[in-house]
């Protein structure tokens, strides 16, 4: 097995030697290299490859955060990670731009340990390396602007209510995945996975939404100017609504208890983030997708791989998975045109979200209809005992549909 090499950055030589005595059991796993500033992080970075690089904040000459975005533009498949003490809410948001995870100090052993591990989990469970490489710096991501004015005016209001702040979340997909990010962080410490963006809220605290989630997010924020991509983009927005409303319903249906539907509403909301990394990465390979997805009958998720080097489905869940979101939402995205590949035997995410997907089909815009391209997968439905449920659930989603059809 070829060990990880991990880099820790900290002008506090004690901190680097109490790192180093308690990640000593797990050398045969990782190799350790340390750096006592940002300069001295470089060179190394230089001379070695680092799998991943844990940084403080509060250092001479180069912040953390100034050093990560160096590194995410030098080494875009090196995993990073925020390690400090400091714990404003400027000094949080400068870290969220830049760093995949943001780790409070002080941090137990153990608690750094499977942080470390589960970034080298996901990896692992990315079957292809071009995925890692390609996506890179994954906070580039577009987002509607009307989102953020919304927010800003309803925020500034006495009587706003966390309910009426997650309404306007829900209907962005970035932001959605931005909060959980924060809120399943280990700078909370919680001990469960949020999937509620209204729960979420609450334990943020509406004052903080601005300067933690809307600014970071802001910054780094794709600027889409291409008219026929403002349209795609506003396409699968819709497509995310109607998705994310039925999926919930279907989980609400089947009496999905305690977070269980919230988790389904966000599989359906960010069920497509895939295509949105694509177009914030090549608006001319998406064309070139759009373009043979109406010249050829070869399935799209093969046309993504072949043009992109992997498709959404794995795009979305790798990025999802470094944000923490909960594993059942990461499921529901990674396999939701292949469910049966889930090893589960009953309802939950996937069985939602891969449903509502076939149900709600879109219909066609100017031949990019196969874009969205889902088959039902009967013998999955059969198998968790569901089937039967299916008439059903096509007269959620025609209420679904008129919702829609009447705003």
């Amino acid at each position: 097995m070829n060990k990880k090499n991990i880099l820790f950055v900290d002008d506090n030589e004690n901190i680097l030697s109490g790192i180093q005595r308690q990640l000593r059991p797990y050398r045969e796993q990782w190799q350790l290299f340390f750096a006592h500033n940002g300069l001295q992080a470089l060179d190394m970075l230089a001379k070695q490859p680092i799998d991943l690089i844990v940084s403080d904040m509060q250092m001479p000459e180069i912040r953390g955060d100034q050093l990560l975005k160096q590194v995410s533009e030098l080494y875009p498949a090196t995993v990073r990670m925020i390690l400090s003490g400091y714990a404003d809410d400027e000094t949080l948001k400068a870290g969220l731009e830049v760093a995949h995870q943001y780790v409070s100090k002080p941090c137990s052993a153990e608690m750094l340990r499977e942080v470390i591990a589960q970034v080298f989990k996901i990896q692992a469970c990315v079957t292809n390396p071009k995925i890692i490489s390609g996506i890179g710096d994954i906070n580039q991501l577009p987002s509607l602007p009307k989102i953020y004015n919304e927010l800003n005016a309803i925020i500034t209001k006495e009587n706003t209510t966390s309910r009426d702040i997650a309404e306007i979340f829900a209907r962005d997909m970035v932001l959605s995945a931005k909060l959980l990010q924060l809120v399943n962080s280990p700078y909370f410490g919680l001990n469960r996975k949020i999937s509620s963006l209204t729960e979420a809220i609450n334990l943020i605290g509406v004052k903080k939404l601005n300067s933690l989630v809307l600014s970071a997010h802001v910054k780094s924020g794709f600027p889409v100017t291409n008219p026929q991509m403002q349209r795609y983009m506003e396409y699968i927005w819709q497509d995310a609504a109607r998705v994310s409303d039925l999926s919930k319903l279907i989980a609400l249906s089947e009496q999905q208890m305690e977070d269980r539907p919230d988790q389904a509403y966000l599989g359906g909301l960010l069920h497509n983030l895939g295509l949105l990394i694509f177009l914030s990465r090549d608006g001319d390979k998406l064309n070139a997708l759009i373009d043979q997805t109406k010249n050829t009958q070869i399935p799209v998720s093969e046309l993504e791989t072949s043009i992109f080097g992997f498709n959404r489905c794995e795009a979305a869940a790798y990025v999802l998975s470094l944000w923490k979101i909960p594993p059942r939402v990461i499921e529901a995205i990674l396999l939701q045109k292949t469910p049966n590949d889930s090893d589960y035997d009953g309802v939950n995410a996937l069985t939602a979200v891969h449903t509502a997907s076939c149900l709600l089909k879109p219909s066609v815009m100017e031949g990019c209809d196969r874009l969205f391209e889902i088959d039902l997968d009967f013998s999955y439905l059969e198998r968790i005992n569901k089937l039967e449920r299916l008439t059903h659930w096509q007269s959620l989603a025609e209420k679904v549909l008129a919702h829609y059809a009447d705003k």
